[in-house]
């Protein structure tokens, strides 16, 4: 046989066959540059809570969340006063 040493079934018909059928994924893709993927998940909630204060018509200083949380703390205080 020609399957690979993981193969559950030892039955396909070529190396090839075997390969689709297990159906390989790959977890990450960006890791060369340093990145994993709760790396990305956490630069994709930045910028989808940035593009959202942009939709209520706020200009946020950066697309992080220290600077995100630090302009909203400003704006409540802005609208408390009044």
């Amino acid at each position: 046989m020609s399957c690979r040493s993981g193969c559950k079934t030892k039955d396909c018909g070529s190396y090839a066959a075997c390969c689709r059928n297990s159906a390989p994924r790959v977890a990450y893709t960006n890791s060369a540059n340093g990145w994993d993927a709760s790396k990305q998940k956490r630069w994709d909630g930045e910028l989808a809570r940035f593009r959202g204060l942009e939709a209520q018509g706020l200009e946020p200083p950066g697309t992080t969340h220290a600077e995100m949380d630090k302009y909203e703390r400003k704006i409540e205080a802005v609208v408390n006063v009044l």
